[in-house]
């Protein structure tokens, strides 16, 4: 079963948070479902261990820095619904010629924001003990 709603800013209830398909439910076509929730998941772990204790403050900046980026997949996985996989007549015609003329370079830089590192403001850069680990030379 698919979901599909405009997305809210609506995440944090007091000590109550969503994140993944509850807070940002997306249809399919993007395939990005289960990757916002992990990075979801990374954010919500690293705000909570950077504000010890303070945890309406980390969760408010858990959503703030999530929103906007869970809002733009939803909605474009929304867009490439109807306008790659469903369009009908003289729309599907145009979606198969601005296919033909796109090029692997131009397709590549048009979705490079989705592959890129989704964490560039991440609340704390790599932490020590995750330096150590990334540094063994037995790795």
């Amino acid at each position: 079963m698919t979901s599909d709603r405009d997305p809210t800013d609506r995440w944090v209830d007091g000590r109550v948070v969503l994140l993944g398909d509850a807070a940002h439910p997306m249809l399919q076509y993007f395939a990005q479902g289960a990757c916002m929730a992990l990075e979801d998941a990374i954010w919500l772990a690293e705000e909570l261990d950077e504000r010890k204790g303070d945890i309406a403050h980390a969760l408010d900046r858990y959503r703030n820095a999530r929103l906007l980026r869970t809002a733009r997949v939803q909605l474009q996985a929304r867009e490439l619904g109807t306008h790659v996989y469903h369009p009908a007549g003289v729309h599907a015609l145009l979606r198969n010629q601005l296919i033909r003329e796109t090029s692997l370079e131009r397709f590549c830089e048009n979705l490079a924001w989705l592959y890129q590192d989704p964490f560039p403001e991440r609340p704390s850069n790599t932490r020590e003990e995750d330096r150590a680990i990334l540094s063994r030379d037995d790795l």
